[in-house]
């Protein structure tokens, strides 16, 4: 495929990523135990959701890229807030 942007901030691997339907916003998880949100033209990063004690293997937005829904190895789903995290 073709590299989009380079995502840089997660303390480890990157585990998913989700882009909004219109590509404006980025969403991943990872080893570091965070979800985090990116500009999706510059890769800038605009959030960091802090709060889950494990892994964060599956990340998810709705239609409007206003929350944020993510899964961890604690075996928790949280849902944030993508403007306030």
């Amino acid at each position: 495929g073709v590299k989009l942007l380079t995502l840089v901030g997660h303390e480890g691997y990157v585990r998913c990523v989700r882009i909004s339907l219109d590509g404006q916003v980025i969403c991943s998880g990872g080893a570091d135990k965070r979800a985090r949100l990116w500009n999706g033209a510059t890769g800038t990063p605009s959030q960091i959701m802090r709060g889950h004690d494990g892994i964060v293997h599956g990340v998810a937005l709705n239609a409007d890229a206003s929350l944020v829904y993510s899964g961890s190895d604690d075996k928790s789903i949280r849902e944030w807030d993508a403007m306030s995290g």
